[in-house]
């Protein structure tokens, strides 16, 4: 099945066939998906989304518009000033993985981290409204957001209006993200996994990330993080006394990989080496 852009299609029609192989890939089918450029951008239309729905089902008037099954269809949200929270699912730099209710009663999950990662099936079998970034595990391209909505958890007056905002956005990535698809080398999805890790030497160490996910986390000194170079698969918080490393393995999202070996073996490479670059 071809995906690559077609020279003579709208960017509607890119859109759509966009919508089709990620519901194809990643098992979305029961989603109503849209798009955004930015992750701040997608803040900003659900927010406002959300703001004008609620006023609409607090406003007398509206009733003779709308049916009030369309008005009442709608989850609860958390609003601070007409603006949402996006509540990560997986907390970084910590390594932990929210409840997806938890997320949903604060505001709107932020699915960066487990989207498309052995996390994929828990996000889509609970989640009701997430978004994601599609340059993380998905390895698709930047610049592209994905707004998942649960098509039967929301109503058709609440999916036809986020969908106009959507329409009037310039989406500069579809065609890469199209092309994607038609890539020999890719994978959908990242199938690493990663179990508690201990260390003796050159540092005593033992991760503090929650087990199972595709990266390590650690709490080491400052001074030794900010010795260590910089490197593809090692995310630095200075400040926090946090390191992360991450483990990437392309593959169908049928069957994990256990990675805890290389990255034990990482880990003490770069504490040994000065953190040489290296990539996963």
């Amino acid at each position: 099945m071809a995906h690559g852009p077609l020279s003579s299609e709208t960017s509607a029609e890119a859109r759509h066939r966009l919508r089709l192989a990620l519901s194809r890939f990643y098992r979305l089918e029961t989603f109503d998906l849209f798009f955004a450029p930015s992750m701040h951008v997608a803040k900003v239309l659900l927010s406002q989304l959300f703001l004008r729905q609620e006023q609409a089902r607090n406003q007398n008037r509206y009733a003779s518009h709308y049916p009030v099954t369309e008005l009442n269809n709608l989850p609860a949200v958390p609003l601070i000033a007409g603006s949402i929270m996006l509540v990560p699912h997986v907390e970084l730099p910590h390594g932990r993985v929210r409840p997806l209710r938890d997320c949903q009663n604060q505001g709107v999950t932020e699915a960066s981290e487990s989207f498309a990662s052995v996390l994929h099936q828990k996000l889509i079998d609970e989640a009701h409204l997430f978004v994601t970034r599609l340059d993380r595990h998905a390895e698709i391209c930047s610049d592209l957001v994905l707004v998942a909505l649960r098509t039967h958890d929301f109503s058709t007056l609440v999916r036809s209006e986020l969908r106009l905002f959507e329409q009037g956005l310039s989406l500069t990535a579809t065609d890469e993200a199209l092309r994607r698809f038609n890539d020999p080398q890719w994978r959908p999805y990242n199938t690493a996994t990663v179990d508690a890790l201990s260390l003796s030497g050159p540092l005593p160490l033992n991760s503090c990330h929650q087990p199972g996910l595709p990266f390590a986390s650690f709490h080491i000194p400052a001074s030794v993080i900010s010795a260590l170079s910089d490197a593809e698969d090692v995310v630095k918080w200075p400040q926090q006394a946090r390191l992360l490393l991450k483990a990437n393995v392309r593959g169908s999202g049928q069957k994990s990989v256990n990675m805890s070996n290389h990255l034990s073996l990482r880990l003490q490479s770069l504490l040994s080496a000065g953190g040489k670059s290296e990539k996963t």
